[in-house]
Parts: C-alpha cells; structure tokens; sequence
C-alpha cells in the first residue's frame, strides 16, 4: 500500500509539472490563437506538454542526480531558453510572431545587424523561458512537493520515454517554423548550438553548484510573492529598445544580487524559491489579462481563460505560502531539485 501511494506521489508530481510547465510557458500569457477554446488548448498539450514538461522533467532529474542546486538548474533552463528560438522556432530570426502584431519593429530597435537578431527579443526569449517555463514549475513544486524533493521523479526508462517525446515535440515544432518560413543560417545555427553548449557545461561547473544558506531570519514568504510579481511585471513592460535592454540587464543582475544576498545571510528554503516562483506566475497571468486579443478569438473567450488561471495563480500562492511559509529549518544548503 505504501509503494503504491509513493508511485501515485510521484506520477501526480510528474503530471503536475508535465501540465504545469506548458500552461505557463504558453497559456497565462493569452496570446495563442488557441486562446479561450479549452479543446484546442487540451490537444495542444500533446505537443506542448512533452517539450516544456519534458524539458522541466529532465532538467530536475539531471540536476538531482548530479546534486546541482537552483544556479545549475537555471543555467540549463537557459539552454533550452537558447535552444527554442535560436534552434527549434526559430523566432530568434524571424520578423513575424504570432501575437505580436509589431514584432518586425520591435526587432529593428536592437538589431545586432552581424548575427541577425535582436538584443531585445533575444534576452526577452531566453529570460522567459527560464524563468516561466521551468524556474517556476519546478520552484512550486519544490515548494508543495517537501516529500519528493531532492529524490528522483522517473526511473531510468522513464527519462529514456521523456526525452523521446521531448525530441519528437521538438521535431514538430522546427517543422512549423520552416512551415512559417522562418530559417537560420548556418553560422546562426552554429552560434545558437554553441551557446547552448556553454551553459550546459557552466551548469556542471562550480557555478551550478548549490550554495551554504545563512543562520539569519529568513525573509517572509509573502513579501517574496510580492517582490516576485513586481519584479516580473517590471521586466515585462520595459521598452523594447536598447534603453529596454539595459534596463532588463540591471533587473537581472539586481535579481541574482538580491537573491544570493538573502541566501547568504537567512535561511533560504523551498518557502523562499516557491513564493518567488508564485509571484511571477501572478504577474504572468496578470499580463495575459491585459494582454491584446489575438486575432480570430472572442474576447469573453480570452477573458474567461485568463481570469480563471490568474484565479489558479492566487491559489497557487495561497498554497505556497500555507504549505510552506512556516516551516524554516537549519541552517543548510539551498535547496533545490537537485538537492534537498
């Protein structure tokens, strides 16, 4: 009976996060022409599920078998931020995007005229990803899931089928972006495989190791749901213009400053993780709400989807910090997916 209820634990965990990552890589920001018609965004998720779930799947089980803590974790998330637009949609090159009715100029403002892409829309891309599509999955989950934690998800033939469905998912979606005729070239395609390359490898590095937590008081967990959504509110509403990217540069870098301060210096735990991770999602959410209508879908559609997540974002929240918010350890090791 105990086997069974840890095996059910664990198949709920891994559904949680292969549902999970998707709808908040794609769905709170409301900008898919899927948007607002539940069967179009249920058989979505068969593609969707497996490249942001499988991606989130399998960078948590690397890092807990390797014992990375949340700087290896996010420097592979990074990777794969890299990897989607600059190998597999392609948007990195492309002067048209879906939802994105001036994405041609917002293109423009920050050309890198040599590589051909956009400083803006590439810190944008990869930023997103990281944090939306596997930090934020993984940092609930870390939160809610205490049992799991630090404990592998999927047997050794349950990542071999992840990845599998994962490559598949990718096939499909570098298919659809030579079908909407983007392309890279070589040189393009061989600068984006060798970044992704580096942060793979900086993740395995020193850097991707987890860090010694402080003895002070930790920070309260609703005030990092705050800081959480006002920081990811801010990054999305800077101009997309070269003052835009140096302003995203200065919110990242005040991010990682604040965060290894209060890691350093209080007790950082999985409370702390899950309500950054929360507010984020709030602020996503929020912005799918204020978020233009895509073209071809009715508006009641579109509000009912995104005031029914931003709904699942407050209870997400609400979850975070009843489950977690009161229970602070010793002092140890930051924790992670990779580490507990």
């Amino acid at each position: 009976m105990k086997s069974w209820s840890v095996r059910r634990g664990r198949l709920l965990a891994v559904v949680a996060v292969f549902v999970g990552a998707p709808v908040c890589a794609e769905y709170l920001a409301a900008y898919m022409e899927e948007t607002g018609k539940p069967g179009a965004l249920i058989a979505a998720l068969v593609v969707l599920g497996p490249l942001y779930g499988g991606a989130a799947l399998l960078i948590r089980e690397v890092a807990v078998r390797r014992g990375l803590g949340w700087s290896g974790i996010l420097l592979l998330a990074a990777a794969f931020g890299l990897a989607m637009p600059g190998l597999l949609d392609l948007t990195l090159y492309g002067d048209l995007h879906s939802g994105v009715g001036d994405f041609d100029e917002v293109r423009r403002a920050t050309m890198l005229g040599p590589l051909g892409i956009s400083a803006f829309a590439t810190l944008s891309y990869v930023s997103t990803h990281v944090l939306i599509s596997i930090g934020a999955p993984l940092g609930v989950l870390d939160a809610l899931a205490p049992r799991y934690r630090g404990r592998p998800l999927l047997s050794g033939k349950g990542m071999v089928v992840v990845a599998a469905l994962m490559f598949w998912a990718a096939a499909l979606v570098r298919a659809d972006a030579r079908f909407e005729g983007y392309h890279a070239s070589t040189a393009q395609t061989s600068g984006a495989a060798a970044g992704v390359i580096v942060l793979v490898v900086l993740a395995f590095t020193r850097l991707g190791r987890p860090v010694t937590t402080g003895d002070g008081k930790p920070v309260p967990a609703v005030w990092l749901v705050l800081a959480g959504g006002l920081w990811l509110f801010a990054t999305d509403n800077v101009p997309a213009t070269w003052l835009g990217v140096a302003l995203l540069v200065a919110l990242f870098a005040a991010a990682v400053l604040a965060i290894r301060y209060w890691s350093h210096r209080t007790r950082w735990t999985a409370a702390q993780i899950g309500a950054l991770a929360a507010g984020a999602l709030i602020a996503r959410a929020l912005a799918g709400i204020l978020a233009p209508l895509p073209v071809g879908v009715d508006y009641a559609a579109k509000a009912t989807q995104s005031m029914l997540l931003f709904a699942a974002t407050l209870v997400v929240a609400w979850l975070v910090l009843r489950h977690t918010g009161a229970r602070f350890g010793r002092r140890t090791v930051a924790p992670g997916p990779g580490n507990g």
